[in-house]
């Protein structure tokens, strides 16, 4: 049995130590991430096809004022991150914000959070693998969509199953590739929009106000584009999952918090400021692929291809974190006995295999999507996961101020650089601008479908929550856990 420990993250002494792994059985994860694989997991996990192919779907939602849907949505990410790592410090856990609403508010808020993240990363690892079939199809054309992504969530199983090592370390190299293409892809285009390239003048701000203005859809426009925001910045949080197998969490939570506002507005608002200024919103190509069709534009067909490439490289470690991290929280729930017990199960190498397989099984459902509806799938399934993304940062910032009261009030300081600023002023701030948001997606028709189907399920999971929390036995009751080992599972 896992060591126990109150709400305050502090040790029950007087648990006996959690016995040896054994294959099949359910025993603990394996500890075995380091700092450099976790700092590479928090930029990997949220540099997927939500920025690379996504954001043409949100440009032609928002036009310019993508821009402004980024930028609310950058803030909120920031915020949120500090409170996970505040949350996440005197108490490093697989399970992450599904324990803190579980310590917060009981075990229907810890079932509800865990299973709506978990039912979003499968569509999430499903929208990854449709987009990168789509770039291989445009490289062999009489290669289905469906059977190319199948293959790669074949791939990406393959690895997640042999060791979370294994996963580290394909993400650390993987991330580096990411990380200088963007980079590159940025420069380029400071060159090009300050009329340096030859043969490109320089755009000024025509792009911005000549097709309708800055908001050609209003501001409708951009609370719809918040939702494949949300999406494309979903995977941030996945370094807290991580720290529950990092040698060093709290290094590692630390680290990766305080360079947050960096990665978020170099990578995306700085990357969406060069497609709004070297090309017209309403272009066809953005909608296609943002990133390759400025690249075209400016004549670099050439290094379009190799875009292409790296984008294939890219999705692929995006679909990696993504069934790292919904496997990881099918675990903790099973450990928590909010899901069946066998999902509790380990490999001799600290592998939840069958949280992994369970996983991919769903992500396959999903991929019929494709098969049926090949021209709305991949929107449908962006803007509901998006969904998913802003009810879970409700629950996140929900979750803070009661344990960021708790712990301040028990004396407890968060650590440098981790909290949040203004407590409670600010977890409040960004809980009403949440909640206000997908209020108004809610009332918007283009939007409503998703938004009420997200919300209704959340709904309903809740409810069974609170079912089982009223009849569970008090072992079922919030602990507060300091390990990553799981209870004993009956």
């Amino acid at each position: 049995m896992a060591q126990r420990t109150d709400a305050t993250g502090e040790a029950d002494r007087g648990a006996p130590p959690a016995g040896p792994a054994e294959a099949g059985g359910p025993a603990a994860l394996a500890r075995s991430l380091r700092g450099r694989h976790i700092t590479m997991i928090s930029i990997g996990g949220a540099v997927g096809a939500g920025l690379f192919v996504g954001s043409g779907v949100s440009i032609q939602q928002a036009g310019p004022g993508i821009l402004i849907a980024y930028a609310v949505t950058a803030a909120v990410v920031i915020l949120i991150m500090r409170m996970l790592a505040e949350m996440s410090m005197p108490r490093p856990d697989t399970g992450a914000f599904a324990v803190y609403g579980r310590l917060a508010f009981g075990r229907w808020a810890g079932f509800a959070s865990g299973w709506l993240y978990w039912v979003g990363w499968p569509l999430g690892l499903c929208v990854e693998a449709i987009a990168l079939a789509q770039i291989v199809h445009g490289w062999l054309p009489a290669l289905p969509v469906w059977l190319t992504a199948l293959a790669v969530v074949a791939l990406v199983s393959a690895v997640n199953l042999t060791s979370v090592r294994a996963y580290g370390e394909m993400e650390f190299w993987v991330v580096w590739i990411k990380v200088a293409v963007i980079a590159l892809f940025i420069a380029v285009g400071i060159v090009a929009v300050a009329g340096l390239l030859p043969g490109t003048p320089a755009p000024g701000a025509g792009n911005l106000v000549d097709h309708g203005g800055f908001l050609p859809m209003g501001l409708s426009g951009v609370v719809i584009a918040t939702s494949g925001a949300m999406f494309s910045f979903s995977g941030t949080e996945i370094v807290t999952i991580a720290a529950g197998e990092a040698e060093d969490a709290a290094a590692a939570i630390r680290k990766s918090t305080r360079t947050i506002l960096v990665r978020v507005t170099v990578f995306y608002l700085g990357s969406l400021s060069v497609v709004v200024l070297l090309l017209p919103w309403n272009s066809a190509a953005v909608g296609e692929s943002p990133f390759a069709a400025t690249l075209s534009h400016l004549g670099l067909d050439g290094a379009s291809t190799v875009l292409n490439i790296v984008l294939f490289a890219a999705l692929l470690s995006t679909m990696n974190s993504q069934l790292y991290a919904s496997s990881r929280m099918l675990f903790a729930l099973a450990r928590d006995h909010d899901a069946p017990g066998y999902l509790a199960r380990v490999s001799r190498r600290g592998v939840p295999y069958t949280a992994i397989l369970l996983t991919v099984a769903v992500a396959v459902l999903c991929l019929l999507l494709q098969v049926f509806h090949p021209t709305t799938a991949f929107t449908r399934l962006v803007n509901i996961t998006g969904d998913t993304v802003y009810i879970t940062w409700i629950g996140i910032a929900a979750s803070h101020l009661v344990l960021g009261r708790h712990d301040r009030t028990a004396g407890r300081r968060p650590a440098a650089g981790t909290g949040v600023w203004l407590f409670p002023w600010l977890t409040w701030a960004t809980l009403i601008v949440l909640v206000a948001l997908y209020a108004v997606m809610i009332s918007l028709p283009e939007a409503r479908e998703d938004a009420v189907l997200a919300l209704g399920f959340t709904v309903v999971i809740a409810l069974v929550g609170l079912w089982l929390q009223r009849r569970g036995p008090a072992r079922d009751q919030p602990s507060g856990l300091q390990s990553n080992q799981p209870r004993e599972v009956s």
